[in-house]
């Protein structure tokens, strides 16, 4: 009995907690459902403003040399001394001497050449005064000659008469030896015309020689061909050089380039309405300062390497920069100026979804819009479409943003 009441006592208490639970839940009056609050998200926004742009183009470029020449040694000799310039980095001068070279064989050559060409004009002189007196002599053989054939002429009507035939012969034959003289004279005479003329021909060729060896005089100092930096200096004093040694690079300090790569969109965009010449700016940072240099874009490389995807174009820096520090070999910012878009819209880039659909804010609620991303500028875009102007574009995104979410603008 007592084993009993220990079980009918606890299943008791469970069958009245299950019965008063019942009735509470039967008697228990209805209460209204509470609706669920809409959100309203809280975004930032920006106002679309209709206008024609022209964004800008900001990229990467290589200054290199516009122009650049090999420096040789056009004689052989001995560096005597060197300018006090001559050296890597060294700003030079047009004209100015970069190194003199011991000169003692080309004054030497330049000193027997000058002396072969006053002995060539002294035999010319000579030859010139013998041609004249032979001129003179033909002009007495021709005089007696004509004596001669008068004589011959008178003896033939006499001969017979008062002429011998052994006179006349005599006439005869002196008329033929004056005839001989006068053209052995003009053989002679003709022989020195010759005669002067190659000796014309030799002073020529000695002027010649005496020019190359005055050249080679003056080549013995080497100067700058034009307002460079010198680099790869091969040499110093001492040193002995052959015709055609390396001395130095010169480069032109007033023909410095920007090559810039552009993608062939960027190319197509910026180069649409107008080729060259096209204005650029150059950005040169150096630590913390900035420089900056006026460049002109005057032409397109000469051929286009189809795997880049682009070309590059060259950017003409001011030619007055031989004081500045840039040089050939610095990576520098270009800013050059793009097409002009007429009638766009430029937005912060953040208001794109994807890249046709904005969200515009009207009566508290977002409307989407399909619009036409025509070009970038930096962290902006530029944009045409179904927008009007002066409402409110979303700038905040968030996971839930949809046509219809009931927002609020953060004022």
């Amino acid at each position: 009995m007592i084993q009993f009441r220990k079980i009918i006592v606890p299943v008791g208490f469970l069958l009245g907690a299950v019965l008063i639970a019942g009735w509470l839940r039967a008697t228990k009056s209805d209460s209204p459902e509470s609706p669920i609050a809409e959100r309203v998200w809280t975004v930032d926004t920006t106002p679309v403003v209709t206008s024609d742009f022209q964004p800008e183009l900001h990229l990467f470029a290589e200054i290199v040399a516009g122009r650049a020449t090999d420096l040789r040694a056009l004689v052989a000799g001995t560096v005597e001394s060197v300018g006090t310039n001559f050296a890597n980095g060294g700003v030079v001068e047009k004209g100015e001497i970069l190194l003199t070279m011991d000169p003692f064989f080309q004054d030497r050559d330049l000193m027997e050449q000058k002396a072969l060409l006053r002995e060539a004009a002294a035999r010319l002189e000579e030859l010139t005064v013998r041609e004249e007196i032979e001129g003179l002599l033909l002009f007495e053989d021709r005089t007696q000659l004509e004596i001669s054939q008068n004589d011959l002429i008178r003896y033939k009507e006499l001969v017979g008469e008062a002429v011998s035939e052994r006179k006349f012969d005599e006439a005869r034959l002196a008329a033929s030896r004056a005839n001989t003289q006068v053209l052995l004279r003009e053989q002679q005479l003709a022989a020195l015309n010759a005669q002067i003329n190659q000796q014309t021909a030799v002073i020529d060729k000695l002027s010649a020689a005496v020019e190359r060896a005055l050249r080679n005089r003056e080549d013995t100092q080497m100067r700058a061909p034009f307002t460079g930096y010198l680099a790869d200096i091969a040499l110093n004093e001492g040193m002995h050089l052959s015709a055609g040694d390396p001395v130095a690079r010169l480069i032109d300090s007033g023909r410095l380039e920007a090559r810039i790569f552009l993608s062939n969109a960027q190319f197509a965009s910026a180069f649409s309405n107008s080729f060259f010449p096209k204005t650029a700016v150059i950005n040169w940072k150096t630590g913390g300062e900035t420089r900056i240099f006026d460049a002109t874009v005057e032409r397109l490389e000469s051929e286009v390497d189809p795997t880049l995807g682009g070309v590059h174009v060259y950017a003409r820096l001011n030619p007055n920069m031989a004081n500045t520090a840039l040089r050939p070999g610095a990576i520098v910012e270009v800013v050059l100026l793009d097409r002009v878009y007429e009638g766009v819209m430029r937005l912060p880039e953040e208001v794109l979804h994807g890249e046709t659909t904005v969200y515009a804010v009207v009566d508290g609620r977002l409307e989407e819009r399909n619009v036409n991303l025509v070009g970038r500028d930096g962290d902006w875009v530029l944009l045409k479409g179904p927008l009007v102007e002066g409402e409110h574009i979303v700038l905040t995104r968030f996971m839930e943003i949809g046509p219809g979410i009931a927002v609020t603008r953060f004022q």
